[in-house]
């Protein structure tokens, strides 16, 4: 008899992120922040891709933290290609990823075991696209889609919600645009189940793969992967709003 499937919950907490002037959130995640991450925003010019940054770590910071340590304390390392994962302290070791586009950030955090890989992506949906960059990068299934697909609005939507598919996957797996896009394919990109093809099985890393497709918030779409050891684990994306968190501190 097959496995009866268990579910793999992770949250999915989302941030606003200002244009300009730095808001209560911007303020809040700041004093978390490490001396080399404050070196590290100084030298964005743009103010938007700052305040992404400083959300980004010092929200993963906070929700790692919990309530079992100070968010200063958690230290994190660098995988080859720059994912970041947690190094101390060892018993905060959870699966987390961070994603950010104009206006919106985000952390996905597993609630469960730390051996979970997890990759998150998002992207608005008034980004303007290039079909050409579908023909030149993805895989030829997915490029069926998009030809399949009727209108200019329509093929773009579906676009990134394949680029951002693809962003979580490589994301997770931790090499980046290192790996070949066009190596692993989602079938039914227009679900929010779609289903991971990999044409390259070294890709897996040994883990089982589940992919979806989620609305964090109105006029974005986002995108979660996550690796685990057993076959029979389906995630539950629980989104969570980063404000009223803070607002609790």
């Amino acid at each position: 008899m097959p496995a009866t499937s268990e579910l793999c919950h992770i949250q999915l907490w989302c941030a606003s992120a200002a244009e300009d002037t730095p808001g209560k959130i911007e303020t809040f995640c700041m004093r978390w922040l490490a001396q080399e991450e404050h070196q590290s925003a100084a030298k964005f010019k743009v103010a938007s891709a700052r305040h992404q940054h400083v959300i980004g770590r010092g929200m993963a910071r906070y929700l790692l933290a919990g309530d079992q340590t100070a968010p200063h304390q958690i230290q994190f390392r660098h995988l080859d290609h720059g994912k970041p994962i947690v190094e101390h302290p060892t018993e905060m070791r959870r699966p987390f990823n961070i994603a950010h586009t104009k206006g919106l950030v985000l952390c996905g955090l597993g609630t469960e075991s730390a051996d979970h890989w997890l990759g998150v992506d998002v992207e608005g949906i008034q980004r303007k696209t290039d079909p050409g960059l579908a023909n030149r990068y993805f895989a030829p299934e997915e490029i069926e889609q998009l030809e399949r697909t009727k209108t200019s609005d329509a093929k773009q939507f579906l676009f990134l919600k394949i680029w951002t598919l693809k962003e979580a996957f490589i994301k997770a797996i931790g090499t980046g645009l290192q790996t070949p896009l066009d190596q692993f394919a989602f079938e039914n990109a227009n679900s929010n189940t779609p289903t991971l093809k990999l044409k390259d099985p070294s890709l897996a890393q040994g883990r089982h793969w589940q992919v979806r497709s989620v609305t964090p918030r109105q006029g974005y779409i986002a995108a979660v992967a996550i690796g685990t050891d057993r076959s029979n684990l389906q995630p539950k994306i629980e989104l969570a709003d980063f404000r009223q968190k803070m607002q609790n501190a």
